[in-house]
């Protein structure tokens, strides 16, 4: 069963990180479009793009990742790697929900609230991949 968690896990994190993604990018498209149509319905696919995909992905993401953490808390918590791993990934969460924010905004008009997607795009996936490497180098990590 631990490998099946791990496997849904890994997979809602690609769907979650490949969405989120794009999100920041198309919320940055749309606030560079001049023409008032185009700027909207590129808002209006992010914000979808958001709800449908960013958020289901990344509850079933959340939800494997504690399933696996229940299953033996003792041995997570005690391993120095995991912990680096968690910050990082509270780091993707919290940009994940910004991201999130400036789509809505977006969406619901303001033609600046994707000023600042790429750059918040770009360090979410830095800090996804900083994730990465914390749990694919866990041995080499363990003092």
């Amino acid at each position: 069963m631990t490998q099946l968690f791990l496997a849904l896990h890994v997979f809602a994190n690609t769907v979650w990180i490949g969405s989120i993604a794009a999100v920041g990018f198309l919320t940055a498209a749309s606030s560079r479009t001049e023409i008032t149509e185009r700027r909207d319905a590129i808002a209006q696919v992010a914000l979808q793009l958001y709800r449908r995909s960013c958020v289901p992905a990344f509850v079933l993401s959340l939800s494997f990742g504690l399933a696996r953490l229940l299953h033996a808390p003792s041995a997570y918590l005690h391993l120095h790697w995991f912990h680096a791993k968690l910050t990082a990934a509270l780091v993707v969460i919290a940009l994940h929900h910004v991201l999130g924010s400036k789509a809505r905004k977006a969406a619901a008009g303001s033609r600046h609230a994707g000023t600042t997607s790429v750059t918040l795009t770009v360090t979410t996936l830095a800090f996804a991949f900083v994730t990465v490497v914390f749990a694919v180098l866990k041995g080499p990590l363990t003092p």
